[in-house]
C-alpha cells in the first residue's frame, strides 16, 4: 500500500468506564483499526503501549476511589492516527469530591511525560482535578 495514494479515513468514538477491566475494549478497538489499515506490528505495538499507559496512568492517579469515564476518539487521515482522550469524574457532589480526594494534577502530568517519547505528538488540551483532555498522534507505518 502506498501512503501517498491512501484514501481511507476514519473517525470512531467510544466511551468506557475509567476502570482497568474495561481497557481491553479500547485496546480491542485499536487492534481492529490497525488491522483495517494494515498497520505494521512495530507501529501497532508502540500505539498500543502508549494508549495503555495513558489510560492506566489516568486510572491510577484519578480513578482509584472515584468513578469516571473515558471518551476516546480515534481519527485516521491518510497515514496519521490521532487518539483524543477525555476523562471525567462522575461524582458532581462537592462533598463526595472531598471524601474521594481530588487527584494531583502534577502527578498526572508526570505520568504522561513518558508518552511524549512514545508518540509522534502529544498535547494537553485541558487538565483539571475533575477532567482532562489530551491528544496523541502517531505516524502510521504500514505492513509491507
Amino acid at each position: 500500500m502506498n501512503n501517498t495514494n491512501r484514501q481511507d479515513e476514519l473517525s470512531l468514538h467510544m466511551r468506557i468506564p475509567a476502570d482497568k477491566c474495561y481497557l481491553g475494549n479500547a485496546l480491542l478497538t485499536l487492534e481492529g483499526i490497525c488491522d483495517h489499515f494494515c498497520v505494521s506490528d512495530d507501529s501497532r505495538s508502540r500505539i498500543r503501549g502508549a494508549l495503555e499507559s495513558a489510560l492506566t496512568g489516568s486510572i491510577e492517579v484519578s480513578y482509584q476511589k472515584a468513578p469516571g469515564l473515558f471518551d476516546l476518539k480515534f481519527s485516521i487521515f491518510k497515514d496519521k492516527l490521532q487518539i483524543t482522550v477525555e476523562d471525567f469524574m462522575l461524582n458532581e457532589d462537592p462533598d463526595e469530591s472531598e471524601e474521594y480526594g481530588l487527584p494531583d494534577k502534577s502527578l498526572l502530568r508526570e505520568r504522561f511525560d513518558s508518552l511524549v517519547e512514545q508518540t509522534d505528538g502529544f498535547s494537553f488540551f485541558r487538565e483539571s482535578a475533575r477532567n482532562s483532555c489530551y491528544s496523541m498522534q502517531f505516524n502510521l507505518v504500514l505492513a509491507g
